[in-house]
């Protein structure tokens, strides 16, 4: 016998004919959203290295299904991977560990970054309630491989952005005259804590510097420093590869936790003349404009600050300059002590400086070569080391 209600049954039951798998995906993804909790590390992070050196040294090398170059950590682990500078990649797909009685897999996959760079990314997933065991995992790690966040740097050249990782560089290795370097430092740490203030007053909050001196004198090694000491992304812009649109194409992807540096500008332009397709007046607009991007430090860099036009230097594009200079006994006395922890020793073979004109690229390779302080002593050579003219 026909029932009223026979259409509505026949009518679901043809949705759930026609759509019953995509209804289950729908039932099962919320399922595991409400139970599931997942991380995802980027290639960039170092704890990435940590999870493939971990599993490495626990014996899941048929987990793996390629051999990279990477390179160790700057302190010796506690736990000794067997091969540090080696890092075996997750296959695709996912594989598990467990620790403390929970489990958690790990899954690789590839992230598209641009057309012509991709990123590895991991993801780590349990259920909710193993969650403290995940962490706890990934806090381990952290712990015994001595992890420190890299420099993230991005090299932008005409229509190619490459992002990189490296070694931050601290500040105490630096080989800057003492006062240099606390005025630096003490205008950094002023303009980032005055957010407030400069909104207050209707002033835009971004600083910009003009590091000048001779070659090899540390400019790029104080711009690496500021931003691995401030934790900020280093963006590296080379303006001789850009014309007037791929400059503003490049400035629109600087974020206000970015540190801008715009090296050797006097290569771009003779006085505002420029040297290739770059307009001066659109490095101006671009540097204080409407495109400027609030928070961000701009920093340029110059071996002949005389070259430069007094437009692109003043305030408000340049707030402070900072002469580097060739080195003093006393930063040749600090670099020699971070290579070799003498004070002593330091303090001789500062001594023997005297006048001469020492860059300190030249010192700090001098010093790469020894095997230890007593024989970088009796070796030194400063006239050898002194920049001809």
């Amino acid at each position: 016998m026909f029932n009223s209600l026979d259409p509505i049954w026949l009518f679901l039951g043809g949705l759930v004919i026609r759509y019953g798998g995509e209804l289950l995906n729908v039932i099962i993804g919320f399922g595991l959203q409400r139970l599931a909790c997942q991380i995802t590390i980027a290639e960039t992070n170092p704890i990435y290295s940590a999870v493939c050196w971990e599993l490495e040294r626990t014996g899941k090398v048929y987990d793996f299904s390629e051999l990279i170059y990477t390179h160790a950590p700057l302190v010796t682990p506690a736990i000794e991977s067997p091969a540090l500078k080696t890092r075996l990649q997750p296959r695709a797909g996912w594989i598990g560990i467990s620790y403390q009685g929970a489990y958690v897999g790990i899954h690789r996959h590839d992230l598209k970054v641009t057309d012509l760079q991709n990123t590895q990314l991991l993801t780590l997933a349990t259920f909710r309630w193993w969650q403290p065991q995940m962490l706890a995992w990934l806090h381990e790690l952290e712990t015994n491989y001595n992890l420190e966040a890299p420099l993230i740097v991005r090299l932008i050249g005409g229509t190619i952005s490459i992002v990189r990782t490296q070694t931050k560089r601290r500040r105490e290795t630096l080989a800057l005259e003492a006062v240099t370097e606390t005025e630096l430092f003490a205008d950094l740490d002023r303009f980032l804590q005055s957010r407030d203030i400069y909104r207050q007053r209707g002033i835009p909050w971004r600083r910009g510097y003009l590091l000048y001196g001779p070659p090899g004198t540390g400019k790029s090694s104080v711009i690496q420093a500021i931003a691995s000491h401030y934790d900020r992304q280093l963006v590296s812009l080379s303006l001789t590869d850009m014309d007037d649109s791929a400059l503003l194409r490049a400035w629109s992807e600087i974020t206000a936790t970015s540190i801008v540096a715009l090296e050797d500008i006097d290569s771009v332009f003779s006085g505002r003349k420029p040297l290739g397709e770059l307009s001066f007046s659109a490095l101006l607009n671009t540097l204080d404009g409407a495109g400027a991007v609030e928070g961000s430090i701009t920093i340029l860099t110059t071996n002949h600050r005389e070259q430069l036009d007094p437009a692109l230097i003043r305030p408000g594009r340049c707030d402070r300059e900072f002469e580097l200079g060739y080195l003093t006994a006393a930063s040749c006395a600090k670099m020699f002590f971070c290579f070799f922890p003498d004070s002593e020793l330091a303090t001789v073979v500062s001594q023997q400086l005297g006048n001469y004109r020492v860059s300190p690229a030249a010192w700090q390779n001098y010093l790469q070569c020894q095997n230890h302080g007593e024989e970088a002593v009796a070796n030194c050579n400063f006239a050898a080391l002194q920049v001809m003219e």
